[in-house]
């Protein structure tokens, strides 16, 4: 190397270098000239370009970039966080980004064989020099091979580069050719770790000899085939490096062969926009499953490997993890049972239109649902309330109410429905309405339209009348009540209350207009408004539950049944059970902040206290105690979280800690737990309840309909073609309107539109054909 003198020779921190070929450019080192300049090629000999990884086009062209220009790279070339040195063993490179189309790269800076970009969306990013010549331009993407080496034969950082790694034969399963260059070979090699915490790792690409080459053979198709026998830590690679948003339905047939199912996606629209459902294959391994789903054009637009949790995955399993460079393309870690799939179909489906299907109510002929899209906050747009024929899932009608608010009342004789809504989406304005309906076919049989130019405190129910709450005065905290004839829609009477009221009624199951006002609880007759009994008591300090929207309720509601006349309500900071025909009180324990509680489907509570009196937080701040109202007596307590429980015999199944268990109903001892089965979720919420068939324990988690051996817990699988989701706070509709059975008939919703009917009695069948 030579130092020449020139005009500008004596500019600070300026020198004018030349090199003897492209040779010595790559040997040595790309060469920071200043803080503005980069020279990435020179003059090269014609005796060594090629063996060094240039063109001879290439070779005899100055390239020249300044620091912050654009650098032009080819899609798919990985990025290193850091540059990587032989010490570093070739699948622990942590390659999270690859060059994509979409974004823009500029140079920053150049250190021995490496260049440095700064990416237009992530940041800072090393990549071997040689990727940013022209000459590697001409390198192709090859069908993914097999292949063998001779002994002491090396990877290459870069064609011709000096860095190298030993080709170890621990690589031989981890290492495909997918590239080709004049006389070399591109190595995609899997990472030893693919998931750690929240980071997906993917492939590096390292370079051979072709004169190195043993043999090599394409990789055939069908990878899923049984015939193909590829391990499936190979089909996870050649998946990672294959599949694209671009590739097909088509071309996944072809590489992967026909999957095990094919189901319908979730919606693939957020919220605010028309539902779009895709399709969804399934291929289905004991160590792995992997999901593909495909717009209504074929293309792929997400990806899944579902894994069981090994020692080397330290992930928390209810993560789902995407890769950094393309969202969709994910990774999920489950227990250490994957949940295959069980073909149990229904008699009939009904798709709808908006995400959420929760079964409201339900007679002989009749479905009363609820539709919502799930969006919480400012991604709420749309829900509805709709009826099905029971028999054959068809849509009898339909009110949509837009991002407003919408209520439904079913009359006493289960024939009629009053709807509250304040937003018609088809006017695009906030209009309030009440409307009752015949339920079988949608006609509105009477109208009530608020006289106020403000909103409504919306609608509840009693005995054959329909109650409207609304302010004084526009802003005010005092209220007055309506009361409907719920019959014809006309006024019965009306009855001014004061600031700090508050209306108990839940449904037209109720015998009286219930309210509370002036340090007294009121049970008036919904048809004069006279009052039948009444009781003195303070309001508590603790809210009632009914309150809260993000709690799913003290009783599991039946829609097939009306509730009976009994009510836990909150006073003088005690939790009163009362008859409501009467008055009395039948049960009653202190009511405390940081507590909740539910009814069992025997009478008997569950009441859980957080130290910290927080609803949510860390299981060890709760505490659970199975508590007998009627003697006051507690029959056990227990450290952490006990919810969603079910009582059959002297077996309780409930969400203990977040997974599915089984308790000693009279030790509260855990008889199983699927902890470490399924391990989906960390903090499940929104998921519906649990219903026996037969042995049979079934369960909405997480994404699916999961089927459980009730004795033992082991985690039978999931049922067929449904989508399950966790929509945020709409925890009471999920916990009474996801799964429910009458008989025979189990009603199932779901969270792509669609709800179902199925025979509980083809269960079993469907388990074992």
């Amino acid at each position: 190397m030579r130092v020449k003198t020139g005009p500008d020779w004596q500019r600070p921190g300026y020198k004018w270098i030349t090199m003897t070929g492209l040779s010595a450019v790559l040997l040595t080192g790309w060469m920071l000239l200043d803080s503005k300049m980069v020279v990435l090629g020179g003059q090269a000999s014609a005796t060594t370009p090629q063996a060094l990884g240039a063109s001879p086009q290439a070779s005899s062209t100055q390239l020249v970039y300044k620091q912050g220009e654009p650098v032009t790279l080819m899609t798919d070339i990985p990025l290193f966080k850091n540059r990587r040195e032989g010490s570093v063993a070739a699948d622990q490179m942590r390659i999270e980004y690859y060059t994509t189309k979409s974004e823009k790269y500029t140079l920053a800076s150049v250190r021995g064989e490496w260049i440095q970009v700064k990416s237009s969306e992530q940041g800072d990013f090393w990549l071997p020099s040689w990727y940013a010549l022209k000459g590697s331009r001409s390198m192709t993407k090859t069908a993914p091979q097999s292949f063998t080496l001779q002994s002491g034969s090396k990877l290459y950082l870069a064609p011709g580069s000096a860095s190298t790694w030993s080709f170890e034969k621990r690589l031989t399963d981890k290492a495909v050719i997918v590239a080709a260059w004049d006389g070399w070979y591109g190595v995609s090699i899997a990472p030893r770790i693919w998931n750690k915490e929240s980071s997906t790792y993917r492939p590096v690409l390292l370079w051979i000899k072709e004169k190195d080459i043993d043999h090599r053979m394409n990789v055939a198709d069908g990878w899923f085939d049984q015939e193909a026998s590829l391990q499936t830590s190979v089909i996870r690679h050649l998946t990672d490096i294959k599949l694209n948003k671009a590739t097909t339905s088509k071309q996944v047939a072809e590489w992967l062969g026909e999957p095990d199912w094919k189901e319908s996606s979730s919606n693939l629209n957020y919220t605010g926009y028309s539902m779009s459902i895709g399709q969804t294959w399934r291929y289905e391994r004991e160590d792995g499953q992997y999901l593909v789903t495909f717009n209504k054009n074929g293309k792929v637009v997400r990806t899944r490997w579902n894994l069981p949790q090994d020692n080397r995955n330290a992930v928390v399993s209810d993560w789902n993890i995407s890769r950094a460079d393309e969202y969709g393309f994910t990774t999920k870690i489950y227990g250490t049972t994957l949940p295959t799939t069980i073909p149990w179909k229904p008699l009939w489906t009904n798709q709808g239109d908006i995400n959420y299907t929760f079964l409201q109510a339900a007679t002989d002929d009749v479905l009363l649902m609820k539709g919502d899209d799930g969006g919480f906050s400012g991604d709420y747009h749309e829900g509805s309330i709709y009826a099905l024929d029971r028999h054959s899932g068809q849509k009898l009608w339909r009110i949509n109410g837009g991002f407003g608010r919408l209520q439904a009342e079913l009359e006493t004789g289960r024939q009629y429905v009053t709807i509250y809504s304040d937003y018609d989406p088809d006017k695009k304005k906030y209009v309030e309405r009440i409307r009752h309906l015949n339920l079988k076919n949608g006609k509105v049989t009477w109208e009530y339209t608020p006289k106020q130019n403000f909103s409504l405190n919306g609608i509840t129910a009693a005995k054959n009348v329909v109650v409207v709450n609304s302010p004084i005065n526009e802003g005010s905290s005092n209220s007055r009540l309506t009361v409907l004839d719920s019959a014809n829609g006309k006024t019965l009477w009306t009855r001014k209350l004061t600031t700090g009221y508050e209306l108990l009624n839940k449904s037209a199951d109720d015998p009286y207009v219930l309210y509370w006002e002036k340090n007294k609880l009121v049970a008036a007759d919904p048809q004069s408004g006279r009052t039948a009994w009444s009781l003195k008591a303070k309001r508590s300090t603790i809210e009632q539950l009914g309150n809260d929207p993000y709690f799913d309720g003290i009783e599991r509601l039946n829609p097939f049944a009306t509730t009976n006349a009994e009510r836990w309500i909150s006073l003088d900071n005690q939790w009163l059970l009362l008859d409501l025909n009467t008055g009395k009180k039948l049960a009653q324990f202190p009511a405390r902040a940081g507590q909740r509680f539910e009814v069992l489907n025997d009478g008997m509570l569950l009441i859980r206290e957080n130290k910290n009196g927080d609803h949510y937080g860390r299981y060890e701040d709760f505490t659970t105690t199975l508590y007998d109202a009627k003697t006051g007596k507690a029959r056990w307590t227990l450290k952490g979280k006990v919810e969603r429980g079910l009582v059959e015999e002297d077996q309780l199944y409930v969400i203990k800690n977040g997974y599915p268990a089984a308790l000693d109903y009279k030790t509260g001892e855990t008889r199983w737990s699927a902890k470490d089965t399924i391990a989906t979720l960390r903090y499940p919420t929104n998921q519906g309840s649990y219903l026996i068939i037969d042995d049979q324990l079934l369960l909405p988690m997480d994404e699916n309909l999961l089927v459980l051996n009730k004795k033992n817990g082991a985690l039978l699988g999931r049922v067929h073609d449904v989508v399950m989701g966790s929509p945020e706070h709409r925890d009471l509709d999920a916990k009474n309107g996801t799964i429910n059975r009458i008989g025979n008939e189990v009603y199932v919703g779901s969270s792509n539109g669609r709800f179902r009917v199925y025979e509980a009695s083809r269960l079993q069948e469907a388990i074992s054909p």
